[in-house]
């Protein structure tokens, strides 16, 4: 447990040093080759912004035991991007999207939005609000800060008070937390979003969440 507490902090710590170049290729461990740039490592998930003829398509989420590599390049000339550009992009890509507004409750496991999706349809999240995953601890919509597993939550290793969503009733949940890149729908089926919680009896307050599709 020691040894892997300090493989953990040495990647953290990687990352952050290597993080200020402009990431180039990633490789996984089956080999395959992604062209763009690191955007975050947290909770053992590499964010990869994904380029395509030098433009962002999509942010891919690889699980750290998925990676077997990244390399890195020189920084742009003109810069790198900031989290305004960044929000920007972002941005850019909602336009022209519908979009639903849904107020998530805390004491909520799951809400049905109503929105139906088709397999390879691409949304997008905002949200804002924060609220209490007991009477003392609030937390914002990447959930707790201090990651606890437990079995009993819809995503166990995830945070907990953090939101999520899945497709049909029976999907796989995928956390969302506060990120506002795309998501790209593996399968059809209505789009509910929750909390990660496994007691909701102690709960309170609300999460807005917007979901362009």
């Amino acid at each position: 447990m020691i040894k892997m507490k300090k493989k953990i902090i040495f990647l953290v710590t990687l990352f952050i040093f290597i993080a200020p170049l402009s990431a180039d290729t990633l490789t996984t461990i089956d080999r395959k080759e992604y062209e763009g740039k690191l955007v975050a490592f947290k909770f053992n998930t590499v964010y990869f912004n994904v380029y395509k003829f030098g433009k962002i398509v999509r942010t891919n989420r690889f699980p750290l035991y998925t990676v077997w590599k990244i390399e890195f390049n020189d920084p742009r000339k003109e810069g790198l991007e900031s989290s305004f550009e960044m929000e920007s992009k972002y941005k850019k890509m909602r336009r022209g999207k519908r979009v639903k507004k849904i107020t998530l409750n805390a004491d909520q496991k799951w809400v049905d939005t109503g929105i139906k999706l088709k397999f390879g349809r691409e949304i997008l999240f905002s949200a804002t609000g924060c609220i209490y995953i007991d009477k003392d601890t609030q937390v914002y919509q990447n959930g707790e800060l201090t990651l606890n597993r437990n079995n009993k939550k819809s995503i166990p290793n995830q945070p907990t008070g953090a939101i999520i969503a899945k497709v049909g009733d029976k999907g796989n949940p995928f956390y969302v937390g506060n990120d506002k890149a795309p998501f790209q729908i593996t399968r059809e089926g209505n789009l509910f979003i929750g909390i990660n919680d496994f007691d909701f009896s102690d709960n309170s307050g609300k999460f807005i969440v917007k979901i362009y599709y």
